[in-house]
Parts: structure tokens; C-alpha cells; sequence
């Protein structure tokens, strides 16, 4: 194997919406709904088909966790 090919950064796998739905526990309606109103995780379109990477589902669900300071 190559170094050039040792490198490369691990690409996170594509889901679909199915997946995705199930993954949030919400169901594939709830989940185009998000898409049209731009409020979901962030996608992809792969041929006019969303495509979501679990990396950004993750970060998206944790930018939506409240962030707590210190207790005053």
C-alpha cells in the first residue's frame, strides 16, 4: 500500500434517510420535513437523493445539546 493511500483520511459513510430516521428515532417524514425547512442535519444530494455522512449527524445533534457553564 502507498503512503498517499495510508494518509488519506477515513471518509465517513453515507447514509440514507431510512437510516438516518432510524438512527435519530424520528421517522423519514419528520426527517424531509427538516430537510425542506433546512432545520435537520446537514445533507448531501447524490442524484437527487439525500445522503447524509454520520460525522455531520453527530455534530449537528451535538450543536444542538444546551452548553452549560459553571454554576454560579
Amino acid at each position: 500500500m502507498s503512503n498517499a493511500a495510508e494518509a488519506a483520511a477515513p471518509v465517513s459513510p453515507l447514509l440514507d434517510s431510512r437510516e438516518v430516521a432510524s438512527y435519530l428515532k424520528v421517522s423519514e417524514s419528520t426527517l424531509s420535513r427538516w430537510r425542506s425547512a433546512e432545520s435537520g442535519p446537514p445533507f448531501i444530494k447524490l442524484g437527487g437523493i439525500a445522503r447524509y455522512r454520520l460525522e455531520a449527524i453527530d455534530e449537528w445533534l451535538q450543536n444542538l445539546e444546551p452548553h452549560h457553564g459553571p454554576p454560579n
